[in-house]
């Protein structure tokens, strides 16, 4: 999934609400690009799991200690 997000500043990436299916809301990530590099692929896929989350507001954000943390599931 990171591969997906787009460096929209110098502190700030983002992923259009059209990069997985059911996503409500843009996701946006606020962190300097060494600190991105060392953000989980899991933690951003799970930022995109909230942006999916009925009643979200836009845009969901992901701070600098962003980490992988649960499980999610759309039963």
């Amino acid at each position: 999934m990171k591969e997906k997000l787009k460096k929209v500043g110098d502190f700030e990436w983002e992923l259009d609400s059209n990069v997985r299916d059911k996503m409500r809301v843009k996701a946006k990530i606020i962190a300097n690009t060494p600190i991105m590099n060392a953000i989980e692929d899991a933690a951003v896929e799970q930022l995109t799991n909230v942006a999916t989350l009925p009643g979200v507001i836009e845009p969901v954000i992901g701070l600098p200690d962003m980490h992988w943390g649960y499980v999610f599931s759309e039963s």
